[in-house]
């Protein structure tokens, strides 16, 4: 173009440009006027026609942007119309992007005069999301992709569900001319449709659908017989049962409005403030009282004083306003008021809280007058201005039908296959998570838990070797959690994790749990929610960490299958199998709601999306919706041949994304999410949580000590042999002193006393790691010290308030008193539990001398009591080697260590442990040090602590192996196995006598004048006992007749109090102990002990029959060698040193 000057030319594109290219400027002159399509120059035509140009500019840049030209607003610029809104700007005052919108995901559409917004995949979905309904008009679907097949109505589907025998088409068009020859005899629970020739489920026949193609599962129908349940009402017209909710809430439920009929004369009906209540229970508008005409059923809305003139309000004091009725002047509220008690006044009506449902989905802001309703972060207000939509992705129904995978567009109603896995192999439960774009399945024979990306279709194995009802997918914690109800426990691995032969889970929770069947989680709360099917059903919470357990619901439960949060209405749901019902409760258990429809049949899992609750039915081969609320609108989404199991709604709002507690948390392993935003660390099974709180070890299999301090327990390791030895502590916070402790290294399980605390309580330190109390019972005073049969269960026990050793089973049941006579001041107790030996200590009485310090042995069920070992003054630390040939103690009187490696003869105030005949454990008092050798090194190990040590003992693995009688089957009796060296004692707790050796009846009750039999079947006299004649059964009226026992006062023999009757009593071995010769002295037994032995019944022990006493025997005598060979050799050694 030239430019007017004709100096020279200038590209047409940079005419009103905003630019001079004309040294003139003549190129950007008149543009106000002129505006033509950039690179065309004005045409002759234009040029004479310049008025057009001027309309077109008055008509504003709308009216060239017909031509293809856009005027910026300084009117001296133009630019094409396709850089209009484009995103870049090219106008000089940026007017070409001013007030632009451009369609995107989340706002596709203006409609309703560009006053609302529509997503992407709202468009076109079936509902109406436009008032002007603009977002359903023009439709046209879009084309399949490859591998699907096109329904005739539009519908995408897979094309491996094409001809696959179920009709996934809504029009049922995928199963039209497919070349499939029906089999001659359908599968059992099936039947053949007659002209089409399909198999198709015994449960479809005249369920209202058509399942056969000729339709002739509908047909021949005759009259359902009903059943109805207790929360449904039966139809007149033969339909089915509808909920009992349903009754008279103004909408026609039934085919033949029956639910509806009689509705208006029920007494209950009650009108608003702003109608006219007729005494037929009808409502009417007021504008029709008092009109002249009877507009009610029995016209009492005419007459009276209805005669009454107008005037008559101006004297009633309505707030609102007031009408004449047949009773006179009457006070009325405007829509959205009612009148109060006085009749007056109006007051607001608070929509929101109004019995029979919320208005709105999901949050209800009550107004003066009205109310509004709004929606969460991620939802839209459809036009009805009550119902929530979720916006973004399209929500997806994840479903496992047998074995597939399938995906259901609830927009689109697209489907499609995620997986399909081996005919054999039945997904059970599923769950997913949208960061990592995985899906988590369970299989059920492979007892595996597998995913599959959503995206690339990899799979992987999360972990083997378990049993899982229900997986669960914590988003935020990134933990994967499962049920296990044969174990009856709820697991959790990382989300991440990947089986490399050995599982990395930890135990969340098995205490009380009675086959758990399903989990759902909160992890916005840190809370996760079960059900139980076992024994009595209920629904449970505790924190995701198994912490806070308690009881939600434990009524109207049947078998809950399937549980479920609705974050929105902040409810549980849960899908009941027993009583055919989907029920819902607030989140503490209270207002539960039962919605019980004829076509639930055998709900097995259940979901909530925005205003709906989905479930999969076993029963029908189907998956359903419905409202959340009602009931109502039920539709069948899926329905095929094959069992349909755990169902997910795939969406970003149901995984709202959060803050992740576990990351400032340091846990070497696992950390899972708790209450109040917090996460705790965890340990795989076999490891154990350090006292740092954060790392976790293993619990080692070869020695290890436990120390009991008096406010924790301390671990040390001493399978190496470094300066320090690994260790670390599990502390108690609510724990004064510690008194005593015992362990089964098998079960992990740790025993402990407290001063001041009446309980032995347990403590198990297996699988999770996590120190939860148990108290197994309670005794009389305080526990000072307590052993643990490991191969039996059986507790031991000595307490402050009785000079008793006592017994009771594993559980805490049937304690019993073991031994109470000649038993002073025990103060320690220990078990070899395979040769069934038990020795303990006895400090002696304090009032007689003579009654000083024992050693003590028996057999554990209290026979062949016998004295190991008077010598020592304050003996303590009594403990078995692991052969159960020695016993060790430390003597803290004369600060010397019996029978132990010489080195540490010397040692003063000495607390004693030992595991074998190889490894030593001493502690100093004085200075809180822990010394331990091995006998095949030369030097002493040691480490020191800063705490006060009330008790130690040293285990491994292979120190409590073995057997004895009452380790199988508690030896066959009813109640308490003891066992012996020989074989076992069944005892019968109080009340109890043994029927026969082994089962325990009750006791007979005798009168204060009478005792009962040893054995609790007869009573006899006083007389009768030690009269020289057996007059109970089992003997015992003339035992321990002739026993010799001495005063404290005097110290002198008591005789029997008739030797009359005493010196006709026959001696025997027995009376001996087998160690003498029983002869009759003055009409009194005596023994004649044999070489070797001593003491009034020959109870100094020297050589015995039991091989264990032999050993332990022999120990003593040979540790005074010992002793003195040892201190020659430390003082040699000593001497070396100096040297």
């Amino acid at each position: 173009v030239p430019c007017r000057s004709g100096e020279r030319c200038v590209p047409q594109e940079y005419v009103c440009d905003g630019k001079r290219d004309c040294r003139d400027g003549s190129d950007e002159g008149n543009c106000s006027q002129f505006c033509a399509r950039p690179g065309l120059s004005p045409s002759p035509v234009q040029s004479s026609m310049p008025g057009i140009w001027s309309q077109l500019w008055a008509r504003g840049p709308l009216a060239l942007s017909v031509l293809g030209v856009f005027q910026c607003l300084n009117g001296n610029q133009c630019i094409e119309e396709k850089y209009h809104c484009d995103g870049a700007q090219q106008c000089s005052d940026g007017s070409d992007e001013l007030g632009c919108w451009k369609p995107s995901d989340d706002c596709s559409l203006r409609c309703d005069n560009k006053t609302r917004c529509i997503p992407r995949i709202w468009l076109c979905d079936g509902n109406a999301d436009c008032l002007d309904k603009k977002d359903e008009q023009g439709c046209i679907h879009a084309k399949c992709s490859a591998p699907e097949f096109r329904c005739k109505s539009g519908q995408c589907v897979s094309n491996s569900l094409r001809c696959d025998g179920n009709r996934d088409c809504l029009d049922h068009s995928d199963e039209e001319g497919c070349p499939v020859a029906w089999p001659v005899q359908c599968p059992s629970g099936e039947v053949k449709c007659r002209r089409s020739g399909e198999c198709v489920p015994a449960a479809w026949l005249c369920d209202r659908d058509l399942d056969c193609k000729d339709g002739t599962d509908e047909k021949d129908c005759g009259p359902e017989e009903l059943r109805c349940g207790s929360r449904q009402w039966p139809c007149a017209g033969g339909d089915p049962c509808v909920p009992d909710v349903w009754r008279c809430d103004g909408q026609r439920d039934c085919g033949d409005s029956s639910d509806e009929a009689g509705c208006e004369c029920g007494a209950s009906t009650k009108c608003q403030s702003s109608e006219f209540q007729c005494r037929s229970h009808g409502c009417l508008d007021l504008r029709l009282v008092c009109d002249g005409k009877e507009d009610c059923a029995d016209g009492s809305d005419e007459g009276g004083k209805c005669s009454s003139l107008l005037s008559a309000c101006s004297q009633a004091p309505c707030s609102h306003t007031c009408y004449l009725s047949p009773r006179g002047p009457v006070c009325a509220c405007e829509q959205a008021f009612e009148l109060e008690s006085s009749g007056q006044v109006c007051k607001d009506v608070d929509e929101c809280q109004k019995s029979g449902g919320q208005p709105c989905s999901q949050t209800c802001v009550n107004t003066q007058g009205s109310y509004s309703c709004t929606c969460q972060p991620g939802y839209s207000l459809e036009p009805d201005g009550h119902t929530c939509k979720a916006t973004g992705i399209e929500p997806i129904l994840l479903v496992a039908v047998q074995s597939n995978l399938l995906l259901y567009g609830l927009r689109s109603l697209k489907e499609d296959v995620l997986a399909t896995v081996d005919k054999n192999v039945m997904i059970f439960s599923i769950d997913y998570d949208l960061v990592g774009q995985k899906v988590f399945w369970t299989d059920l024979s492979a007892e595996s838990i597998k995913w599959i990306s959503m995206d690339t279709r990899r799979t992987g194995t999360v972990v083997k070797g378990i049993k899982s009802d229900c997986i669960v997918v914590d988003w935020i914690g990134r933990n994967l959690y499962w049920v296990d109800g044969t174990a009856g426990q709820i697991l959790a691995i990382q989300l991440t994790a990947v089986w490399r032969g050995k599982s990395e889970h930890t135990i969340v929770l098995d205490e009380d749990l009675t086959q758990p069947q399903s989990l759902a989680l909160d992890p916005l709360n840190g809370l996760m929610y079960w059900s139980e099917i076992g024994g009595e059903p209920q629904i449970a919470q505790a924190g995701m960490d198994g912490s806070g357990r308690k009881i939600l619901i434990s009524q109207s439960l049947g078998q809950p299958t399937s549980v479920t949060l609705d974050q929105l209405s902040q409810r549980i749901f849960w899908s009941d199998y027993k009583f055919h019902c989907i029920g819902s409760a607030n989140l503490d258990g209270t207002g539960v709601h039962i919605l019980q429809l004829t076509q639930i049949k055998n709900p097995f899992s259940v979901a909530v999306f925005e205003d709906e609750v989905f479930w999969s039915d076993m029963k029908m081969r189907a998956v359903q919706r419905m409202k959340k609320t009602t009931g109502k609108n039920r539709a069948v989404l899926i329905k095929r041949s094959q069992q349909p199991y755990g169902l997910k709604i795939m969406h970003e709002v149901l995984q709202p994304k959060s803050p992740n507690p576990c990351l400032d948390t340091g846990c070497s392993h696992l950390c899972l999410l708790s209450p109040r935003s917090k996460g705790s660390c965890h340990c795989p099974v076999g490891l154990l949580l350090a006292d740092d709180g954060i790392t976790c070890v293993p619990l080692e299999e070869s020695a290890f000590l436990f120390l009991a301090l008096p406010t924790g327990v301390m671990q040390v390791l001493l399978h190496r042999q470094p300066t320090l030895p690994e260790h670390r502590i599990l502390p108690f916070t609510n724990v004064n002193q510690l008194a005593s402790l015992d362990y089964i290294v098998q079960e992990k399980a740790l025993y402990l006393s407290e001063l001041g605390n009446r309980d032995i309580r347990l403590l198990r330190l297996k699988e999770s790691g996590s120190l939860s109390w148990r108290k197994i019972l309670s005794v009389e005073g305080t526990v000072i010290d307590l052993a643990v049969d490991w191969l039996s269960g059986n507790i031991y026990w000595i307490d402050s308030e009785n000079p008793h050793i006592n017994v009771a089973s594993s559980k805490g049941q049937y304690p019993t008193v073991l031994f109470s006579e000649n038993l002073y001041h025990p103060t320690s107790v220990v078990l070899h539990p395979p040769s069934a030996v038990m020795c303990f200590v006895d400090l002696g009485s304090q009032d007689d001398s003579r009654r000083g310090s024992n050693i003590e042995c028996a057999s554990m069920d209290g026979s062949r009591r016998k004295v190991l070992w008077q010598r020592s003054q304050v003996p303590e630390g009594l403990t078995f080697s692991d052969s159960g040939t020695r016993v060790y103690w430390a003597d803290t009187a004369i600060f010397f260590a019996q029978d132990v490696i010489l080195k540490f003869a010397f040692l003063k105030n000495l607390n004693f442990a030992c595991l074998n005949d190889h490894l030593l454990v001493f502690v100093s008092a004085q200075t809180i040090k822990v010394w331990y050798s091995r006998a095949e090194l030369s030097e002493n190990q040691w480490f020191q602590i800063d705490q006060k040590i009330v008790d130690l003992k040293v285990y491994s693995r292979l120190s409590q192996q073995g057997s004895n009688s009452c380790s199988k089957d508690n030896g066959g009796c009813s109640h308490m196995c003891l066992p012996n060296p020989e074989g076992l004692t069944c005892k019968c707790p109080s009340g109890y006598s043994l029927a026969n050796i082994s089962k325990c009846v009750e006791a007979v009750l005798c009168s204060e004048l009478s005792q009962s039999c040893k054995d609790g079947q007869k009573c006899i006299s006083m007389e009768q006992v030690c009269d020289g004649h057996a007059d109970c059964p089992d003997g015992s009226d003339e035992m321990s007749c002739d026993k010799i026992s001495e005063t404290k006062e005097k110290g002198e023999l008591v005789q029997p109090k008739d030797p009359q009757k005493a010196k006709h009593l026959p001696c025997s071995t027995d009376f001996c102990n087998g160690r003498g010769i029983c002869t009759m002295v003055g009409g009194l037994r005596r023994c004649r002990c044999l070489m070797g032995y001593s003491g009034e019944v020959c109870e100094e022990p020297a050589r015995g029959p039991a091989p264990g006493y032999i050993a332990l025997s022999l120990t003593v005598v040979l540790s005074v060698v010992l002793v003195a060979l040892g201190a020659f050799v430390y003082f040699r050694r000593a001497h070396k040193l100096k040297r």
